[in-house]
């Protein structure tokens, strides 16, 4: 009896904290369906050009604000068939004096093929091809039209352009997701280390501190940091080189914009490995960077104030030249003696209080309106990302604040410190990776509030612009034909079901992936 208690309670003892997490997963059944409905809508965004039967651009100035084109299952004498649409024109009724889409199936009918050869597009932006979901060749010859869930106001297709604008209001979630994640960790887990610990910010170069510091690392540390500028320089003329010649001559695709934030993602990395590898160690190398931050900001001051004093005349000269001395004199004795520390803690999280001071729409609102009218498509859509990571990167820096407060106190962090390891390290390798799991949990949940910001810019037109599209670009279609689209026109309403159903599945997903990380839940 005793081997068989062994046996049964054996596998359970084994388990990784994944597995089991994963057995927890699959008990919630509401986490599984959302989980499915995004795969779902993931996988339509990737295949758009596939499921569409139109070009995301065509158009039918005739077919505006058309009703979905209606399917015929059977034939004339009442046998299931293949399904078939019929001849289309536009008529004015004679009765309601309105212009209605009349289907004529004596003109013709046409039936509906899988799998077809349609308009030729770019899978990917990269691979050539013509293969479409649906359609025949009636619709290339433009004999009849196959508008599943209707037509917009330029007469496109909306279940084309539903996938379409989902690569959009799906990504954009994920994308400033990540943007506002890479913030917060980075300002939540300096304010959780550092609180309670003065940082020292600056010291002048003629306290004996300071020369003290530079003496403080060894002489080959130095030639490290010698070659390590050397690496940046070259790295930054490289991007600047791949940016002039490959991404600004086409940055009016989203693909291309997209390899560019990819190469300016990967190219920071790699300033930053280097510069914490072969730079920071030099304490001399750090003490010209910081010597270079201070006159650079000293000289954008001067020309600033120069230029201004130049095109004033009378008190406004004067208060210029003022303001102007008293900013350049604080700097200059700041670089000369006094050594100042800085409570990292106290100003980070006072940052972020202001800015959940401020309502996020209202913020969205301000930020979106300095975005020009006339810039391109792929360009507003990585301003829309920023503007919605820069408005709500302080919620994800305080979930790190509050577990880097605990992590840090832990046996494991302290012996790493107490070994010698710097701060840097303590923090990528002991202490963040314990916030992970909360972090998945956060991400997901916090990637809907995103989408919704996305969807409510679109929608108040200051966010995605035509020709691109959004879900809350579409909808915006619903809220300009007003009542009607409630009572004449409610296909116009489809893209409010998919961010409905769309936020729901992360609300859900989000729910399951806390529960099944929680540690303290048994499986």
């Amino acid at each position: 009896m005793l081997r068989r208690a062994q046996r049964n309670t054996t596998p359970q003892a084994n388990r990784s904290f994944f597995q089991q997490a994963w057995i927890r997963f699959k008990r919630h059944p509401l986490a599984r369906l959302g989980a499915v409905v995004l795969l779902v809508f993931y996988l339509g965004a990737l295949f758009a050009d596939f499921l569409a039967p139109y070009p995301e651009e065509k158009s039918f100035r005739d077919f505006t604000f058309a009703s979905p084109t209606q399917i015929f299952w059977r034939d004339e004498q009442g046998r299931l068939t293949r399904p078939y649409v019929c001849a289309s024109e536009r008529r004015r009724n004679p009765e309601t004096f309105r212009v209605e889409v009349i289907t004529d199936c004596e003109k013709g009918r046409y039936p509906i093929y899988f799998f077809v050869k349609g308009e030729p597009y770019r899978f990917l932006g990269l691979i050539p091809t013509d293969l479409r979901l649906m359609g025949g060749p009636w619709l290339l010859e433009d004999k009849a039209k196959l508008f599943l869930w209707g037509t917009d106001d330029f007469g496109r297709d909306i279940w084309g352009r539903i996938w379409f604008g989902a690569r959009i209001s799906l990504t954009i979630g994920i994308f400033a997701v990540a943007l506002a994640l890479v913030i917060g960790i980075f300002m939540g887990s300096i304010s959780g280390y550092y609180a309670g610990r003065p940082v020292t910010f600056s010291i002048g170069i003629l306290n004996p501190e300071f020369w003290a510091f530079i003496r403080g690392s060894p002489w080959y540390t130095h030639l490290l940091a010698a070659v390590g500028l050397v690496l940046i320089g070259a790295l930054l003329f490289a991007m600047g080189y791949g940016y002039q010649n490959y991404i600004r001559p086409d940055l009016q695709r989203i693909s291309t914009l997209a390899l560019g934030a990819l190469g300016l993602v990967v190219g920071l990395v790699l300033l930053g490995g280097i510069l914490y590898a072969l730079v920071w160690k030099s304490h001399l190398a750090r003490a010209l960077l910081w010597l270079s931050a201070w006159v650079g900001i000293a000289w954008l001051l001067w020309i600033t104030i120069w230029g201004f004093w130049q095109s004033s005349r009378g008190l406004e000269a004067i208060i210029a030249a003022l303001i102007g001395a008293a900013l350049l004199g604080a700097i200059g004795y700041i670089l000369l003696w006094p050594r100042i520390e800085l409570d990292l803690d106290t100003i980070i999280m006072r940052t972020v209080e202001v800015l959940a001071a401020i309502p996020d729409l209202f913020l969205l609102i301000i930020l979106s309106v300095l975005i020009p009218m006339e810039v391109p498509p792929a360009v507003r859509f990585v301003l829309v990302v920023t503007i919605l990571s820069f408005v709500n990167w302080g919620g994800l820096a305080r979930i790190i604040r509050s577990q880097v407060l605990q992590l840090r106190e832990m046996e494991f962090a302290q012996a790493a410190q107490a070994l010698g390891a710097g701060d840097a390290r303590i923090i990528i390798r002991h202490v963040l990776p314990g916030t992970y799991t909360y972090l998945i949990v956060a991400v997901t949940l916090a990637i809907p509030g995103f989408i919704l910001g996305e969807s409510g810019l679109s929608f108040l037109g200051l966010g995605i612009q035509e020709p691109a599209t959004s879900w809350g670009l579409m909808l915006s279609k619903a809220q300009a034909t007003g009542i009607t689209a409630f009572t004449e026109r409610p296909w116009l309403l489809i893209p409010g079901l998919f961010i409905l159903l769309a936020v729901l599945a992360y609300n859900f997903l989000g729910d399951g992936l806390r529960d099944a990380l929680d540690p303290r839940t048994k499986v």
